[in-house]
């Protein structure tokens, strides 16, 4: 899995030619002659998803390019030299170092490489608009003024939803990695522990494990009022009084792919209000594990959660439980797409109160699941219940 001395996480050549051989059949489909592919170190590293599953590089800073055709060698643009050093360790596809200091090199190189290629007057896929600088795409068009711009992320992301055997081994190392961060949490959170030590507990055990820091955690402690508990960005100071709730979205990533994680901690008995949605979010949840077969259809799954909250006393327009997740934290899929095999997604209900209440909710529990052929496999090994200490 890893290459000596650095032993990182990384994938053979053969789990590249399965990607890019799926991607062109794709694109071939879709009448697209070349993808220019970004990618950057944004919202916790999800952002270089696409690059990643593509290169099996990942760069550390700044924003980095691929340029991907139909036909012939793709070739990635990285940002320095020391960038180069490293991606050549690893990457799949061949190299040149590009924009070092002088940011609207990528453009100039990514126009000359789609001339080379041929495709100056063809259809250009950017993967994608989310992810790629207004300033690279402004200088695309400019510069190439006789091609044709699609939105190509939606192709990606149907390429990266069923994951290969390889794949799903880094995404159930995740569950062991958020497991090591609930245990770490579990262990501390007492009466007189700083919220802030919690945290540092929680995010140095799944880095001990090999998560990647940061992980995307969403974490907080505090009483259970009425209003319900808010995610801070990060720790705090505050130190915890019996009595309190430890809430947590625990995301860590390993090698590039995200999984989910919640777990409530109480200390002590919970009151009346956290029981109720606790237990509504119970139902919601063993719910979803039932439906989670190949298949039955994303969106419906979500139109039974809007159900279960209605019938008790939730906003039927916000509830959801199902969430696919890979090298994106939030992978956006279609309601309509059918459940296959090899998808991994959260289990995590969420329920608020009706517009016009005080109260307001969120998510209590959680899993991320792998879809099979049967019954879908949980990839923690954390017994699902509530701990009260």
């Amino acid at each position: 899995m890893g290459n000596l001395p650095w032993s990182i996480p990384n994938f053979p050549k053969e789990e590249g030619e399965r990607r890019h051989r799926a991607i062109r059949e794709l694109m071939e489909f879709r009448g697209i002659d070349c993808l220019i592919i970004a990618g950057h170190e944004g919202n916790y590293g999800d952002r270089a998803g696409n690059f990643r599953y593509v290169s099996n590089y990942c760069m550390w800073y700044d924003d980095e390019y691929i340029v991907f055709p139909l036909e012939g060698e793709p070739l990635l643009f990285a940002f320095s030299s020391a960038h180069y050093d490293w991606a050549k360790r690893v990457c799949w596809i061949p190299l040149k170092i590009s924009a070092f200091y002088t940011k609207l090199g990528y453009v100039s190189d990514i126009v000359n490489t789609v001339k080379e290629r041929g495709y100056e007057e063809g259809t250009l896929g950017i993967v994608d608009m989310e992810t790629m600088p207004a300033y690279i795409y402004a200088e695309l068009l400019k510069k190439l003024p006789k091609a044709t711009f699609v939105n190509a992320g939606d192709l990606l992301a149907q390429v990266r939803m069923i994951k290969s055997p390889a794949e799903l081994k880094f995404v159930e190392k995740g569950g062991e990695c958020a497991d090591k961060g609930f245990e770490a949490i579990k262990a501390t959170a007492k009466p007189g522990a700083r919220d802030r030590d919690i945290w540092n507990a929680m995010e140095s055990a799944m880095t001990a494990h090999g998560a990647e820091p940061p992980s995307f955690t969403l974490f907080a402690t505090g009483p259970w009022p009425d209003k319900g508990i808010n995610f801070p960005h990060g720790p705090v100071d505050r130190v915890l009084k019996q009595g309190d709730m430890v809430m947590d979205e625990i995301t860590p990533c390993y090698g590039g792919y995200f999984i989910q994680l919640c777990r409530p901690i109480s200390l002590g008995k919970p009151n009346d209000s956290f029981k109720k949605m606790f237990d509504v979010q119970v139902e919601m949840y063993d719910k979803t594990v039932e439906l989670l077969r190949p298949g039955n259809i994303y969106g419906e799954i979500n139109a039974e959660m809007r159900e279960i909250a209605k019938k008790n006393g939730y906003d039927p327009v916000n509830a959801f439980s199902v969430q696919h997740i890979g090298l994106i934290n939030i992978d956006r899929i279609p309601n309509r797409t059918v459940l296959k095999p090899g998808m991994t997604i959260v289990n995590h209900p969420w329920t608020e109160y009706p517009p016009g209440k005080t109260e307001v909710g969120g998510h209590i529990i959680g899993d991320t699941y792998i879809v099979t052929e049967g019954k879908p496999k949980c990839i923690s090994k954390m017994p699902f219940e509530l701990t009260i200490t």
